[in-house]
């Protein structure tokens, strides 16, 4: 059995690694199994020495510039590998990949990962992708929220499945002080000068309060500035990517989530796993991950105050961030990577 999968690249990412997993699964189980890149050969993802990788980024440049030849590569590899499945991740990818299979008879299985209406792919886009999706063999969406931007056609081919979630080797610790963290892209969407907004309010009153934003972007210079207008030097710290992110974390007092808009946040569901308490935007489909006071809390996008209020809370009421901590890890059983896996399996093989 062959199957190919699509996505942007393999750097740091959700989707990535849920490529990883699934690739690597198929790997083990004596498949013919390839990723294909279409933006980048970026490779962080730890991958089976059978997964063979396929660069189509030709050489960069703009999308609309490489759509043309993009569309013209995949159908030819398609029609010259011939998989028993095909597996697409990402809105626009998505589309390139049912347009390049459109009369080919392949199975294609699509996966939305992000929230329709922010990830920046206009209406026309989204109209085209809901066009499309209707030729697919199924459409996978993490979340109801995701699911709900179709079409009932559409609808009628979804499947819901969260990200698959590990945290193997990490073990919770208690930290001396309090520790705010969070994790991902330095980027518009995840908003973090509206953590360090709360952050400033915070030391206010409990000065020893302390915040790592780990990840990296396009905002680093920007979010590195913020800091020091704020006067945040020595409180809010940007060190970057970490490998060992779940130990890096693991003595976290709490993890905050500050994002406009989501697919299915990894990190936050990460932390929920690790038992760290955890505070979340609103952002679509929120409720779906977190009960607010049950598993963490959850607070309205953009408004710092609120963040703060709720981070002093927990500075002084330990005791509720420990039974929020406790809650979030018996919800998170279910995006264990087994069952997961599991699920995707069915779909893929079915």
């Amino acid at each position: 059995m062959k199957i190919t999968f699509f996505i942007g690249h393999m750097g740091y990412g959700g989707a990535e690694r849920v490529i990883s997993l699934l690739a690597n699964d198929y790997c083990r189980r004596g498949w013919d199994t390839q990723i294909v890149m279409l933006l980048s050969n970026d490779l962080a993802q730890k991958l089976e020495p059978g997964v063979k990788l396929v660069d189509l980024s030709l050489g960069g440049g703009s999308y609309l510039k490489r759509a043309p030849r993009w569309l013209m590569e995949i159908r030819k590899l398609l029609k010259r590998e011939k998989p028993d499945c095909v597996v697409s991740f990402i809105g626009r990818i998505n589309a390139l990949v049912l347009t390049a299979a459109l009369g080919l008879k392949l199975p294609v299985i699509v996966s939305e990962r992000n929230d329709p209406r922010h990830d920046g792919r206009g209406k026309w886009m989204l109209a085209y992708c809901d066009t499309l999706y209707k030729t697919a063999r199924a459409v996978v969406f993490q979340t109801k929220a995701e699911e709900e931007c179709f079409s009932d056609t559409v609808k009628a081919k979804g499947v819901i499945i969260p990200n698959p979630v590990s945290v193997e080797g990490a073990v919770r610790r208690e930290s001396e002080g309090f520790r705010v963290v969070t994790a991902g892209r330095l980027a518009e969407q995840k908003n973090h000068k509206m953590l360090m907004d709360a952050m400033e309010r915070v030391t206010r009153e409990i000065p020893e309060a302390r915040c790592t934003i780990y990840g990296e972007g396009e905002l680093r210079s920007e979010l590195e500035d913020y800091v020091r207008e704020k006067g945040l030097e020595g409180t809010v710290f940007l060190p970057g990517h970490a490998l060992d992110i779940h130990e890096k974390i693991a003595d976290a007092s709490v993890f905050v989530l500050t994002s406009e808009y989501e697919g299915l946040p990894n990190a936050l569901i990460e932390a929920m796993m690790l038992g760290i308490p955890c505070v979340t935007t609103d952002y679509p489909g929120a409720e779906e991950v977190m009960r607010d006071g049950v598993t963490g809390l959850i607070v309205p996008r953009g408004d710092g105050n609120a963040l703060a209020r709720k981070l002093i809370l927990l500075a002084r009421d330990r005791e509720t961030g420990s039974t929020l901590g406790r809650n979030a890890q018996r919800d998170a059983e279910e995006y264990r990577t087994e069952n997961v896996i599991r699920m995707w399996r069915k779909v893929i093989e079915e």
